[in-house]
């Protein structure tokens, strides 16, 4: 049996409990019950529950870092460099939906106030795919093939809005596979990386999936009907699409009908998506429920919001 094997087993106890029943009522007592080993057994490998979530975080990055680096590896070469971009985006997206329960855990937990062992093993692996990445983007940048940024420049441009839908997936807001937005983003993408080109048009809406055309066109919707709230307020708890033709792919979401209900906390919308001949190839049908219903109250002023840190 391998050395490793307690702690794998420990760590997957500790991601399933986590997922459960949150970081902060987790308790290493739920993780012994759930992996079945001795106090002494689970100790002996980590001190602390803080000390599990640590290793579950590092566990965590070097696994996205290695499938981001297969990604870069996959294609070299001036004329592969849109689709290493579109491949990086899609790892991303696909990785969040491969480890779902991972990812919530890393984005809800942040960075941990690590140990000194879990620091270094951080920046080790963060300094090792940055070299990688700097790797892939010189010559292409030396060549002309893109634009010449820094890294973190490049990170931002290629996986920013990336996290942006990752993270409105694992919290609820959409339904639609991140992977559904990939295309969409790679060329936005690739777009803010290539050097001195014309701006190709945008992608076809129908590269985005229909579930992800109508639940976007019904927040904004609810916005509309609701004005004092903002997408962030509501909570799409149920799709269903019918499909209405044959013909081409949808092009457009078009406003049906919407009904607001229970006080403004309840949204009923009806979204139609337009083929190319204008006609109207699906239909669907979203509950949208208001998670922060605000009372009616004298106007007052509002606290400085505190931005995402990653």
């Amino acid at each position: 049996m391998s050395k490793r094997e307690p702690k794998q087993i420990i760590l997957d106890a500790a991601l399933a409990t986590f997922a459960e029943l949150g970081f902060e009522h987790a308790t290493t007592g739920h993780i012994l019950a759930r992996a079945g080993i001795s106090n002494g057994a689970l100790f002996h490998h980590f001190p602390t529950k803080d000390a599990i979530a640590e290793a579950l975080y590092v566990r965590g990055i070097a696994s996205y870092q290695e499938g981001l680096i297969r990604a870069l590896e996959r294609h070299r070469g001036a004329e592969a460099a849109r689709s290493t971009i579109k491949s990086a985006v899609h790892h991303h997206l696909a990785w969040v939906e491969t480890h779902r329960d991972l990812a919530h855990f890393m984005y809800e937990r942040g960075r941990p106030d690590w140990q000194p062992a879990h620091g270094a093993a951080v920046r080790k692996l963060n300094r090792s795919a940055a070299l990688h990445v700097r790797d892939w983007i010189a010559p292409l940048a030396a060549a002309g093939a893109v634009r010449d940024l820094p890294l973190a420049v490049i990170a931002a441009c290629v996986v920013g809005p990336a996290h942006f839908v990752a993270r409105r997936w694992l919290s609820g807001l959409i339904t639609a596979r991140p992977t559904s937005f990939a295309d969409a983003l790679a060329e936005a993408a690739w777009a803010a990386l290539a050097p001195n080109k014309p701006r190709r048009s945008p992608a076809p809406l129908h590269r985005i999936s229909p579930a992800a055309l109508i639940e976007v066109a019904a927040l904004e919707a609810v916005c509309v009907a609701c004005p004092a709230t903002a997408h962030d307020d509501w909570t799409i708890t149920q799709l269903s699409m019918t499909s209405l033709s044959r013909t081409a792919a949808p092009q457009v979401a078009q406003l049906q009908s919407i009904r607001v209900e229970a006080e403004g906390c309840v949204a009923m919308v009806d979204i139609d998506l337009i083929d190319a001949k204008g006609d109207a190839s699906m239909r669907g049908h979203v509950v949208c429920l208001r998670s922060s219903p605000q009372a009616p109250t004298a106007p007052e002023k509002a606290p400085t919001g505190v931005a995402d840190a990653e």
